[in-house]
């Protein structure tokens, strides 16, 4: 399913599921509402006819991630809250997503009739200048030595693409969390996600020994097994929490305290979940941000552009003039 499906399939049945409806009815609501989803539910019903899980039946259709979210929440009664909370958060991701393409629409379409203009002078207008005896001011070219340049930087850029693609999931979010820009919005989702699944697991009743088992049991790729594995081997060697955290960009320092107070599972649990609500605010917020200066740049670079254009224009006029005066 596309994100803006899923997000709509999920905020429906979390909507129809507070209403009363049972799972069953809710999807044969959701096939009538979301007709362009229709064989998709279907599917969904048939797996579910056949006795699986809830999560197991929507597994091929939706991320890892979103997945293992699903299957921890049905199994700790809490679906319709998780439910509610994912289509909110595709939701909001759509929308962002959208509002991207918009701010970049505008300001795109300037860069591409800039560089028409840019070839258009370097064709036409700076020879006919260069006629009149001016003397010409070119627009550079790219030289063999930068061509060069950047088939080397390409060809690297490939490689390290790849060997990244390659590595362990938790692997390649250690080395993404580095990044500018990107670097702390993932750290703040994954602050959001880990501190919602365990305080669904933790208020759940269950030990913090036996939650680490249950994430063991999770498929290899996912990030909550790989994380379990790890975990598990760091205090086997007889190490602490704390320097666990410490390894991890993406775990948030919070969990030190936390887990470090002498509270129970379920207060632990209360704290978690009010933590990961505020850093989904503020990961919304500083999406937003961001978002509102991707114009701005673009606007300055056009500007730069556009200086250029007129310097390759004026100057050889200006010499021009010269030689004729």
């Amino acid at each position: 399913m596309s994100g803006p499906q899923t997000a709509q399939l999920f905020s429906l049945m979390a909507d129809v599921l507070t209403a009363g409806f049972s799972l069953r009815e809710g999807l044969n609501f959701a096939r009538v509402m979301l007709p362009k989803m229709h064989q998709t539910i279907a599917d969904i019903q048939n797996r579910l006819a056949q006795g699986i899980q809830f999560a197991e039946a929507m597994r091929p259709f939706v991320s890892v991630d979103c997945f293992y979210q699903i299957k921890i929440a049905e199994e700790n009664g809490e679906l319709i809250s998780v439910l509610t909370n994912l289509g909110n958060f595709l939701a909001v991701k759509v929308r962002q997503q959208q509002k991207i393409r918009a701010v970049l629409r505008y300001p795109l379409g300037i860069l591409i009739c800039l560089g028409l203009l840019i070839v258009a002078i370097k064709q036409l207008l700076l020879p006919e200048l260069s006629g009149l005896g001016a003397k010409q001011l070119s627009i550079p070219s790219i030289g063999w030595s930068l061509k060069i340049c950047l088939l080397v930087f390409i060809t690297g850029l490939i490689t390290i693409s790849w060997r990244f693609l390659h590595q362990p999931r938790l692997r390649q979010l250690q080395v993404a969390c580095k990044l500018p820009v990107v670097g702390p919005l993932l750290k703040m989702y994954w602050h959001y996600y880990l501190s919602l699944n365990l305080s669904l697991l933790l208020n759940s009743g269950m030990q913090s020994h036996d939650v680490m088992k249950l994430l063991q049991t999770y498929e290899s790729k996912s990030l909550l097994r790989q994380l379990a594995d790890q975990l598990n081997n760091h205090l086997r060697n007889g190490a602490k929490l704390d320097a666990f955290v410490d390894r991890y960009r993406f775990i948030p320092a919070t969990f030190k305290v936390f887990f470090n107070k002498g509270l129970s599972n379920r207060e632990i649990a209360k704290d978690l979940k009010v933590d990961a609500q505020l850093t989904y605010h503020r990961l919304f917020n500083r999406v937003e941000g961001l978002i509102s200066l991707i114009q701005p740049l673009l606007f300055g670079i056009i500007g730069l552009g556009i200086v250029g254009v007129y310097l390759s224009i004026l100057l050889p006029l200006y010499h021009t003039i010269g030689g004729l005066s």
